[in-house]
């Protein structure tokens, strides 16, 4: 079949799709309710967070995980970030089996850590912890032990302060979110500068990403006080050259006592491993391409594969290249 041919059947097709995204996002739900009272792994479509799917239980009583993120390689790490169930704080990494839910211990040295995320720039997993309100520090993670280093204190934030989300572009900007002042600051890991102040109290709020590896589109699970008794849990979407903040959609109605049904305690995307699995699950098939041609279709950089900042017939072609490739094992 020519190109042409098969471009024209796939915009055909696709023009039938009501809603395709490039990427699924994985949270951990805090607020599950399970009988043990353990986090589940939940994965949703940013367009419609409501719909989200329960993959399933941590199988890791009483124990929160506020850090979720892939490495480069595709591994889910999360990081036991609280005790839900007794006093006091939890810590340690572990990997997370995206089919089940199930953690597995890598290593825990006893260092509590609020976020993490993984740098495409360096290849290195992060982490940040603020103690007594006021001093945060950034933590390398050795993802074969679990091991920390200490990289020092962080500057440029307010004097009292809580960090409760952290996020790594793709050229390396760090992004955090600090829950006391409601703002997002934005620095190398040593030195930070205010990048947004929000519009919305996100005294609970945590769960941060940026989906580094399809053109830095930033998400941002926010929770905290809406209109009494009522709490808000939405997905909004950021930019890390701080040009937009846009709050979202709730992840579905409250309870009878105003709960949301999710409180992510963070949100984790599969990084794209091959370039033409649009979709990040693994698996080239048609709705990669339906992936792609909606994001050609929106305008979306993000599918400019000859990187020269135009959208055209070229890209379309460069696509079609990577697909019929395949996928390495």
């Amino acid at each position: 079949m020519s190109r042409p041919i098969l471009i024209a059947a796939c915009v055909a097709a696709a023009s039938a799709i009501t809603t395709v995204n490039a990427q699924s996002i994985y949270a951990t739900n805090t607020l599950a309710p399970t009988a043990d009272s353990s986090d589940q792994l939940i994965v949703f479509d940013p367009e419609n967070p409501a719909a989200y799917e329960v993959i399933g239980s941590t199988g890791l009583p009483g124990i929160g995980f506020g850090g979720l993120a892939f490495d480069g390689e595709g591994q889910l790490f999360a990081y036991a970030s609280l005790y839900k169930a007794t006093s006091g704080a939890a810590s340690g990494l572990y990997t997370m089996d995206t089919e089940t839910g199930v953690v597995t211990l890598v290593g825990d040295f006893g260092q509590t850590l609020q976020d993490i995320a993984f740098n495409p720039a360096d290849g290195v997993m992060y982490g940040i912890n603020t103690r007594f309100g006021a001093q945060s520090t950034l933590f390398s993670i050795n993802l074969e032990t679990g091991a920390l280093t200490d990289l020092g204190l962080m500057s440029g934030l307010p004097t009292q302060h809580h960090l409760g989300g952290l996020a790594i572009s793709s050229q390396g900007e760090f992004i955090i979110h600090d829950v006391v002042s409601d703002a997002f600051y934005k620095g190398d890991g040593d030195s930070f500068t205010l990048l947004y102040t929000l519009k919305e109290d996100t005294s609970f709020g945590q769960g941060m990403e940026i989906d580094w590896s399809r053109g830095d589109k930033g998400y941002h699970g926010s929770v905290g006080f809406g209109i009494f008794p009522d709490y808000f849990s939405t997905v909004n979407t950021f930019s890390p050259d701080g040009s937009n903040y846009q709050v979202g959609l709730p992840f579905g109605p409250n309870d009878v006592d105003g709960i949301p049904p999710v409180q992510p305690g963070d949100l984790a995307i599969r990084p794209l491993l091959c370039g033409a699995d649009i979709t990040g699950d693994g698996v080239l098939d048609v709705f990669d391409v339906f992936a792609f041609l909606d994001l050609f279709n929106a305008g979306d950089l993000a599918a400019d594969l000859t990187g020269d900042s135009t959208l055209d017939i070229f890209d379309v072609f460069a696509y079609l290249d990577l697909f019929s490739a395949g996928c390495p094992d």
